[in-house]
């Protein structure tokens, strides 16, 4: 039988469903960059990010920015979030708006 240090081991958070739904439904939000402008300029929110995004002085943050689809947890749409000071919900509220627009 194998025993461990007690004092070695790392906790690591269980999730609850609650949290692991929230996360899977995370992970299916994605728009075109159509969608996602769109849906940030019917929220008066499209010159903030481009003025965030150039600011920034990123070349990653450009790419996204020009040629990527918008994924809700992607680290992109993550920074852009903090700097708009937007919460979770707010973004899981204009994913869904976006997801709307066709």
């Amino acid at each position: 039988m194998v025993t461990q240090d007690p004092l070695n081991q790392e906790e690591t958070p269980v999730e609850t469903h609650e949290e692991w739904a929230l996360r899977k439904r995370r992970e299916g939000m994605k728009v075109t960059r159509f969608q996602a402008k769109a849906a940030l300029l019917e929220a008066g929110l499209l010159e903030q990010c481009e003025s965030i995004v150039a600011n920034a002085n990123d070349p990653m943050l450009d790419i996204a920015w020009s040629e990527a689809g918008f994924v809700r947890l992607s680290s992109f749409v993550e920074y852009v979030g903090d700097q708009l000071n937007l919460t979770a919900e707010q973004l899981d509220d204009l994913f869904i708006a976006a997801a709307k627009i066709k």
